[in-house]
């Protein structure tokens, strides 16, 4: 029998925090590709700070807590930083950095075609075709669309907290790793958008860890 992969895994986990409160206590998880599941419990219970854990972003912590080889663990946190030296759109952009230098690198060759660059070019094709990069600028818009973001140009120093969060999200869906942690994903959103949002995460192939109060949504992602 071919032996589980598991996508991550915590074993013997507990966090204390600096005073002596214990949130987390010997934690044994492991989670398998794919799956969607809910944290859930009362205010102060440690939700949050699992998730952080999982995300790299808390290290101080007793016990191991740790991804797979090769799998890519993405975190959208109740705050998330952007970057103030970028406008909106290239914030946005950030998810799909690698994918539109190998576009441009095509488009590149494809105006400027000879032999020597046949073999590169062919390459450089079958990596697009696999990823489904030709419509790469209409995805882009359609997840700022959907889910309400500022305008592309717009300054994020002038954005409030909840045009951020909307950025951010934004960023990590088009990211697609293979683990999304989600930290009150429908924060700030409107009915329709969170509508959007349950259906892309329910289509979404990968693993999905969700703290929500909105247990409506949670029980349509995890149920």
């Amino acid at each position: 029998m071919m032996a589980v992969q598991y996508v991550y895994v915590m074993d013997e986990l507990s966090k204390t925090y600096a005073g002596g409160k214990q949130v987390l206590k010997d934690i044994k998880l492991s989670f398998l590709p794919g799956v969607k599941i809910g944290i859930v419990g009362v205010n102060g219970s440690g939700k949050s700070t699992l998730l952080k854990i999982m995300a790299g972003v808390d290290k101080d912590y007793q016990g191991e807590a740790w991804a797979a080889d090769g799998i890519r663990v993405g975190y959208l946190e109740q705050e998330p930083e952007l970057n103030v030296d970028k406008d909106v759109r290239g914030n946005v952009m950030e998810a799909v950095a690698e994918q539109q230098t190998m576009l441009e690198r095509y488009n590149e060759l494809a105006m400027n075609y000879t032999d020597e660059t046949a073999d590169e070019m062919a390459a450089l094709q079958d990596q697009i075709d696999a990823q489904n990069l030709w419509d790469l600028d209409s995805r882009i818009e359609q997840a700022m669309d959907a889910l309400r973001c500022p305008p592309p140009d717009a300054a994020v120093a002038n954005l409030s907290g909840g045009e951020k969060r909307r950025v951010a999200l934004c960023r990590l869906l088009l990211e697609a790793p293979d683990i999304l942690l989600l930290d009150e994903p429908t924060n700030h959103l409107d009915a329709e958008t969170v509508a959007w949002l349950q259906h892309h995460l329910t289509a979404f192939a990968g693993t999905v860890i969700l703290v929500t109060h909105d247990r409506y949504f949670l029980d349509q992602i995890t149920g």
